[in-house]
């Protein structure tokens, strides 16, 4: 099978997608122990995640990554952590970072 893309698609692949990376006020790295894109969560508390010693399962979470303005403090006190969610539960490995805005 050959598969082939002309420029004219790639650039309108690319031109749909920048939109979504590119002036956001937070930024999330990928997680340490690869394995997720995270976003931001503002959560009651954090405990030592099974299997890792990079991650922490956040506790009552909530997702903040389309609040409007973001805040980089949560209601509660505390920073926004970068997490990814695996079923009901969100998995923190780092702090969220200041974005670029437009």
């Amino acid at each position: 099978m050959h598969f082939s893309i002309s420029a004219t698609s790639l650039l309108v692949a690319l031109s749909l997608t920048a939109p979504t990376m590119a002036g956001r006020p937070w930024f999330c790295e990928l997680s340490k122990d690869v394995s997720n894109i995270q976003t931001p969560f503002c959560c009651d508390g954090f405990i030592p995640a099974k299997d890792s010693k990079v991650s922490f399962e956040g506790v009552n979470c909530e997702d903040v990554s389309k609040q409007n303005p973001f805040s980089f403090e949560c209601p509660k006190g505390g920073e926004p952590r970068c997490c990814y969610s695996i079923g009901p539960k969100q998995i923190c490995t780092s702090t969220v970072k200041e974005g670029e805005t437009d």
